[in-house]
């Protein structure tokens, strides 16, 4: 079966007379002839002597990976992962490195530590011929997802390959082999540790596969999540998640959130969403905080916030909130942008930092002020001010906290 591939993999080609050979996701991707620009290629000759084989050539060579002998080769546009053929050792605590690697000149083993039978067929560039050790085609053609081994040694020790399985069923509509499942759902508990940035990344790989090449369904992939009970090893006491407003957002993982917290009902938002971005997704403090506000604003004001208390918390965050309510109540967003544009059209102050004095004012002028009571102080003077009974300006400003100086 010939496969077409680039005149550079062809020039590459030339440097390897052992054979060169494309593997996995691009081969599949021919088969059906989908794009794919993500090229993995392999041989038996090791990354040191590949990298020697290169020097001076036209071909440029970085090293991606020392552990696993990974690099990326490159010409004009183009870029190469390669890694040469290898056999993997994994621990026993499902984290998907594996602790020990060995080379092998023998691409039989290299296909056993591959995982899934349509990541198995190899295509040899010198020969212009498929090698398929698992029948990997024939289960392209069926739409057919299964280990090319017995699934319990490809998936007892890998979480990341049960996340996966979930990702490419989603995005090629696959059906998955009944003993394959039945094996993930054995070892499904191997989820629980990964690193949360890995997690992250598959996570959002699901949530989108049905973009990447516009046949897939995210649907059949969160299905399949609830089908394994995989969200118990996200750190949540539910075994499966009510999936609604994640089909309707265009962040998806907000919208995924929003059905996490509406199944889990936690006692305190904040807190809940503060450890399950940080525990189970490594997100960092900055990034999870912009993820609690939208959220948050989302549900105040499903609780009716009133709109004073609402805009002084989340003026600035409000475009992003905007577009979760439109998909759970267009009254609610209408009412609460309604006063948005009304604060906008008459230049309300809304922020501390558009008051006409700021901290260094209150110490200039009132040494006795603890500066511990500054930011309760310009927030009262911005209520005021907001409600339309003090002027903002600087001498109507310091006035009031004069006359109110007893309380300081």
């Amino acid at each position: 079966m010939f496969i077409e591939v680039s005149q550079n993999l062809k020039k590459l080609s030339k440097y390897f007379p052992e054979n060169l050979y494309v593997v996995g996701g691009y081969v599949r991707s021919k088969l059906m002839n989908l794009k794919n620009d993500d090229i993995d290629i392999t041989s038996r000759v090791n990354a040191e002597e590949v990298t020697k084989r290169l020097e001076g050539s036209e071909f440029s060579v970085k090293i991606k990976n020392i552990k696993l002998g990974a690099l990326l080769i490159s010409k004009g546009d183009e870029e190469f992962q390669y890694t040469a053929f290898r056999k993997e050792v994994y621990g026993q605590d499902g984290s998907h490195m594996p602790i020990k690697v060995e080379s092998t000149s023998k691409l039989e083993e290299d296909a056993l530590r591959r995982d899934f039978t349509i990541n198995s067929i190899y295509y040899n560039i010198n020969k212009d011929e498929c090698v398929d050790l698992y029948h990997g085609i024939i289960d392209t053609n069926q739409k057919i997802l299964k280990t090319n081994i017995n699934p319990d040694e490809i998936l007892k020790n890998d979480g990341e390959r049960i996340l996966r399985m979930v990702r490419i069923a989603g995005e090629l509509g696959f059906d998955i082999e009944k003993n394959t499942f039945r094996s993930a759902k054995k070892f499904v508990s191997n989820i629980k540790d990964l690193q949360g940035s890995r997690k992250l990344v598959e996570l959002e790989k699901i949530l989108y596969c049905d973009k990447r090449y516009n046949i897939g369904s995210v649907k059949k992939a969160l299905r399949l999540l609830n089908d394994l009970s995989a969200w118990q090893y996200f750190g949540l006491e539910s075994k499966s998640i009510r999936y609604k407003m994640v089909f309707k957002t265009e962040d998806r993982l907000l919208g995924l959130l929003i059905d996490i917290v509406d199944t889990e009902k936690p006692e305190c938002l904040e807190a809940f969403l503060e450890k399950f971005l940080k525990d189970q997704c490594a997100l960092a403090e900055g990034e999870s905080k912009k993820i609690i506000t939208y959220i948050s604003g989302y549900y105040d004001a499903l609780q009716g916030m009133r709109n004073k208390e609402y805009f002084f918390k989340y003026f600035e965050d409000w475009a992003f909130i905007y577009s979760l309510l439109k998909n759970k109540s267009k009254h609610l967003q209408n009412k609460y942008n309604f006063f948005y544009q009304y604060i906008i059209e008459h230049a309300l102050a809304i922020k501390i930092s558009d008051l006409k004095i700021n901290e260094n004012d209150i110490s200039e002028n009132f040494e006795s002020i603890d500066k511990r009571n500054y930011e309760r102080i310009l927030r009262n003077l911005l209520s005021k001010v907001f409600d339309g009974k003090l002027k903002n300006e600087k001498d109507e400003l310091l006035k009031e906290i004069k006359k109110n100086l007893i309380n300081y």
